[in-house]
Parts: structure tokens; sequence; C-alpha cells
């Protein structure tokens, strides 16, 4: 009797178990993968909840009239230092996910600052794999070198922000290293492939050539049995035939992403290219506002960027009709909504359909995790934005709440 008397002391002493954190979004237009449905939204611990579990004391958000969306992402971009600044550069803008395609090597503890609470995702290439003088090198070794990495020479460079793959042996040393090193995926160069056997030695293809395009099967062969996806750097539409055929999943660039060559039939697609691309389940990502210096809204088109445009227009028309997917990426210093302005703009895409491609880029990169989803279970990386995107791209922009693994982001005072 005492010791049940004990026992009911203790537990009437002991605290009440916490309830958990609820927050209710109500009324919002939610994204369903085709278009807007409103719908109650309820998030705890980081994931969304079904709405029958909601509790009396839960937090509750009024969002009639505004639009849920999955988190942006952007599937080219290089500038991504482990540093709160960088972090919230693109949180701000709605970026949560980043694939970094070329880096000098960073280590598991900066590496580790991706991903921590309150911080964007980013997966890493470190260093992609050329040939000697070939892309990257000359941009590394020649341009970053003496402005941002102390002069230092290329030896510092070669293993670390690039790797040579000339042979079998050579490719196979290189992957391991970046297995090593922590890749989450591997990045090549195909520059020219068309040419390759006259650029190899032409001291004019300085920075402007890569791999032998015979090599690249096996490269891509030894990746993927290392688990690593496979991105390339294209300019040609013969590079872009050579990616397909070897089983690369990912085209960095497309043909006529930064202007035309003398010879403007070495960036244009055929039916046939394209067919080839949607068979091999590549993933494309334009970079195609590159080709503007940026863009800027309304700006008029100088002739020969409209005739790159064209060219480009071209290109993605045969592509979406062959069934391939595109992602939405920036490469330099732009951010997603020139890009996705760009396609609709200048390109003739919908709203809609470019809407689409920045919503779904997301888990694409990620598809360990239960992004770009609202259902049960899907982790709670959402925006809030004030107007339809797929009515009007420049939407996108109009953010009115971030909100990462369940936590509200403060909105900045001025949005870059």
């Amino acid at each position: 009797m005492k010791f049940t008397v004990a026992i009911a002391f203790a537990l009437a002493a002991a605290p009440a178990m916490a309830q958990p954190q609820q927050t209710v979004y109500e009324r919002g237009q939610v994204w369903t993968g085709t278009g807007f449905q409103e719908r109650t939204l309820v998030v705890q611990d980081g994931r969304f909840i079904d709405p029958a579990s909601v509790l009396p004391d839960a937090s509750r958000v009024a969002l009639r009239g505004q639009y849920v969306t999955p988190a942006y992402a952007n599937a080219h971009a290089h500038v991504t230092q482990a540093s709160q600044a960088s972090s919230s550069g693109y949180t701000d803008v709605g970026v949560f996910y980043v694939w970094n395609p070329n880096t000098v090597t960073l280590d598991e503890r900066t590496r580790s600052f991706f991903g921590s609470p309150g911080q964007f995702r980013v997966k890493v290439a470190q260093g992609g794999i050329t040939e000697p003088g070939g892309h990257p090198e000359k941009l590394y070794v020649d341009v970053l070198g003496p402005v941002i990495y102390g002069g230092r020479p290329r030896e510092w460079f070669l293993g670390n922000a690039f790797h040579y793959g000339r042979t079998e042996a050579e490719i196979k040393s290189s992957l391991l290293m970046l297995k090593r090193q922590g890749a989450d995926f591997v990045k090549i160069y195909l520059l020219r492939s068309e040419q390759y056997a006259v650029l190899q030695n032409d001291p004019n293809a300085y920075g402007a050539k890569g791999l032998n395009p015979a090599n690249v099967p096996f490269l891509v062969q030894q990746a993927h049995s290392m688990g690593l996806p496979v991105i390339a750097h294209l300019e040609t539409a013969h590079d872009l035939k050579v990616a397909a055929e070897a089983g690369v999943d990912y085209a960095g660039h497309l043909p006529a992403y930064g202007g035309l060559p003398s010879d403007p039939e070495a960036v244009r697609l055929t039916p046939e290219i394209a067919r080839l691309v949607a068979q091999s389940g590549m993933r494309v990502i334009p970079t195609y506002a590159l080709a503007n210096g940026g863009d800027q809204p309304n700006a008029s088109l100088s002739d020969e960027v409209q005739r790159t445009v064209e060219i480009q227009t071209e290109n993605l028309a045969l592509l979406r009709q062959a069934g391939v997917q595109i992602l939405i990426g920036t490469d330099g210093f732009n951010q997603i909504f020139t890009e996705a302005e760009h396609l609709v703009r200048e390109n003739g895409l919908s709203p809609h359909a470019v809407a689409t491609m920045v919503f779904d880029t997301g888990p694409v990169l990620f598809p360990e995790r239960r992004i770009g989803c609202f259902e049960p279970g899907c982790e709670a990386d959402f925006l809030v934005l004030e107007a339809d995107p797929t009515a009007d791209i420049s939407a996108l922009r109009q953010i009115r709440r971030t909100v990462l693994a369940g936590v509200e982001l403060p909105r900045p005072s001025v949005v870059p």
C-alpha cells in the first residue's frame, strides 16, 4: 500500500509530457503537382502530418488567397560557401537545394554545414574530370588562381579543382579519388567533341576542350558502379549525343547556352538527338539565360542574341516533344527567377510549364528526401507566394514566407 501511494505521489509530482508543437496553415492554394488546390496543412516536427491529428492549441496561420509551393532548387550553381551569408543568399530567394558541379575539394567538416538546421542543402561534385589543358583548367589556374587562390600552381589544382581522365587507368584513379573526397556526383567535360582529334594538341584550344568522347562510356559505367551519377558540361549537339549514348544522367547546359559558334548548326539539335536523350533518361539543365548575359526584364535583344534564342527555342521544343525532363539551374551568379523568366519570355514556354520545372527540380536532385510534396510524412520545406506563378512566372519572386524543416525563416527587409 505504501509503495502504491508513493508511486501515485511521484506521478502526480512529475511534469506532464510536453505536447508536440503544431502549426496549421489554413486554406492556402497548395501545389498538387499539376496545379493548385485549396487545402489546410499541419506541420509537426519538421514534417506534414494528417490534418485530423491537429491539437486544440496548435498555432494557426491564415493563407487564404496565397500560394503554397515546394521550395526552389538550383541544379547548377558554383557559389556555395559553407557560411550563413551564402546559405541565406539562397534561402532568402526560396532556394533550399543546390547542386555545385565543380569546386575545389570541400572536406567533410565543411560539407557538414550543408543541411544543418536552418541552412541550405548542397551536393557537390568536387573537381570535374577533363584532360590536360581542358576546361576548367585555364579557369582555375589562370583566371581564378591569381585572384582568389593566391596564385597557386597548377599542381595544387590538379586532383583538387579538376582531375584528368585520358586512359581507363587514369579515369579509375580519378573516380576513386573523388569517391574518397566525398563527391556526391561526377562532373565531366565535353567541349566540341566532334573536333577532339584536332583540338587535343592545339595550343590555341587551351581551356576550350575536354575529354576524348571514346572514353566517356567507360567513365560513366565506372562512376555508376560506384553509385555516382554523372553530369556533363557540353557545348555542341554532338556533345549531347555523346553524353546520351554513354548514359550520362544530367546535361549541365544545353547547346546554344552561351551564344553561337562560328558554325551555328553545331548547336542545333535534331529530332533524332532529342529522342536519344529521352530514351537515355537524361535530365537537362538549359542555363539559357546566360546567352543574354543573365537577361534583364524588358531588355531588347541584340541580333546575335536573338539568333541564339531562336535556336534555343527550337532545341527546347524538340526535347519537350520527345519527353525530356527539364530542370532549372543558372550557372554564374544568376538567380533561378532569371532563368525561369527567360524560358517564358524568350523561349516561349508557358508559365505553367516552367513553374512545374522549378517545383520538380529539388526532388530530382535529392531523391533520397521526401520533398516537393505535401502529404503526411513529407518534409515541411515550402514557400508561400503572393500570386499564382502558373499564370505569371514573375510571381516566383513574390515570396511571403519561407519554411525550412517546419521552421519559418525570417524574411529579409530587402530581397535581392
